[in-house]
């Protein structure tokens, strides 16, 4: 079955009750004390739908499906009337408190301070990514870290994001991990961090744990796709069940999940003209620029200003091996490399997550040398080659001369074909956008004039 990188949807939740995740240890069952069936926490657990055998009495919580936490004391929803103490939590931390998430560390788990200093280094060091953990002593704080008995089989377990700010309490089953080694314990708090900034257990459907849950007042939670980060995972630190023996430092897929949910987006261009892997047009009609640097900015058709952040390719693939990228009307990024490969992303941030590279072809006599721009007809999806000896062929992200053979093509005599950076199709004209190296572009009609709508003119 098919795991992804995932983290929690939207949460109702009752303003003061608790809803964790809990981390247990694969293997391991939880042993469960004597309830009292007329104690009204149960009973109200009961009341939405699970089972009292899988009700377990951790002390001052009860625990059900290994995710769900309820505090004992907690106030049991009213069923009649207004519920005035619900309130929707983010799945995410919010812009304005991501960069400096303070973690007060009770002193309970002094004892394991470096393996708490190890969990948000790893945390603070993803690259690309605009998330930072600070360890404070006292005063204010968003994550409080402490020790506690979750009883046999629990390492950890620790809350979810809630209206912008991070789950605000880990706790560490500190006596029943104390056996493992320091990568594996270092490894149970950098999950439960995890957890505090939105992210699911990666594994969560190989698990068999259910996408749909419910929190304690019955309301739906679901898992979600992390965007441009899919396949499997098997080295992914925030797999669950793996207490004491899963991986112990992130993944490379684990960070470019963290960069894609909390990434670095700054207004600074991602290159120049001269040094774009590819540009093209979304189906919002923004430009997308992708440097060699890594970078893409969305800008529009005369300014490479905008919003930036990183872009990632397939394991095995360099920037400067990028022929070409282009953006299909489902929103998905194709990417044509120089050895004669392609391979699509689901959007545009990561270009393997959809299909890894495969071969494409192109028509007779023509190489991967040739290409001067790929450009993708959002009305139809057909992709249009164009080769720096003035001719184009029409055809699909496979076989780029499929549906036309070779034809020729203008640009302003101004220009020559070998200055010629991208070509792009807008979404909502169809119109053909050409760039040039010299930091100049024009607009075509179609496809065999880039220059009689829009003659050539400077970028801003």
């Amino acid at each position: 079955m098919k795991t992804k990188q995932t983290i929690k949807g939207l949460l109702m939740i009752a303003a003061i009750s608790i809803y964790s995740l809990g981390c247990k240890k694969n293997g391991e069952s939880v042993s469960q004390p004597e309830v009292n069936k007329k104690d009204a926490v149960f009973n109200y657990i009961k009341s939405l739908g699970f089972p009292a055998s899988s009700i377990k009495d951790i002390g001052n919580d009860y625990i059900v499906e290994e995710d769900i936490l309820f505090s004992k004391d907690m106030q049991i929803p009213s069923s009649t009337g207004p519920k005035t103490e619900q309130y929707y939590t983010g799945s995410l931390v919010s812009t304005t408190n991501r960069t400096n998430i303070r973690i007060l560390v009770d002193a309970s788990m002094s004892s394991m301070m470096s393996e708490i200093n190890s969990a948000v280094n790893q945390w603070n060091n993803v690259p690309n990514a605009n998330i930072h953990f600070n360890i404070v002593y006292s005063g204010g704080y968003d994550i409080l870290i402490k020790d506690e008995n979750l009883g046999n089989g629990y390492c950890g377990v620790a809350r979810f994001p809630i209206n912008g700010n991070a789950g605000g309490l880990i706790k560490i089953n500190k006596t029943y991990i104390s056996g493992n080694s320091f990568d594996q314990r270092q490894r149970t708090i950098t999950h439960e961090i995890g957890h505090c900034v939105g992210f699911r257990h990666t594994n969560w459907q190989a698990s068999g744990e259910p996408q749909n849950g419910t929190d304690d007042i019955g309301t739906p939670a679901s898992a979600i796709d992390v965007p441009n980060v899919g396949g499997t995972d098997p080295g992914s630190l925030m797999n669950g069940g793996q207490c004491g023996s899963g991986a112990a430092y992130l993944s490379n897929m684990d960070k470019q999940a963290i960069a894609s949910l909390y990434p670095v987006v700054s207004t600074n261009p991602s290159g120049t003209l001269a040094t774009m892997a590819g540009i093209d047009i979304g189906t919002d009609d923004g430009v997308y620029f992708w440097g060699l640097s890594g970078l893409v900015t969305k800008g529009n058709s005369t300014s490479i200003n905008g919003p930036t952040q990183q872009y990632y390719l397939p394991s095995g693939k360099s920037y400067s091996n990028v022929i070409d990228m282009a953006i299909s009307n489902a929103g998905r990024g194709y990417v044509w490399y120089k050895d004669g490969t392609m391979s699509v992303g689901q959007g545009i941030g990561n270009f393997g997550d959809y299909i890894l590279p495969k071969n494409y072809v192109l028509p007779a006599g023509k190489v991967p040398a040739d290409i001067a721009g790929i450009a993708i007809l959002k009305s139809n999806d057909h992709c249009y080659a164009f080769y720096r000896d003035g001719t184009f062929s029409e055809g699909n992200s496979t076989d780029l001369g499929a549906y036309a053979g070779l034809q020729t093509y203008v640009i302003s005599p101004s220009e020559t074909y070998n200055n010629i950076m991208d070509v792009g199709i807008a979404a909502s004209s169809g119109k053909f956008y050409v760039w040039f190296s010299d930091n100049k572009m024009s607009v075509g009609n179609g496809a065999s004039n880039l220059d009689d709508y829009i003659p050539l003119k400077p970028m801003n």
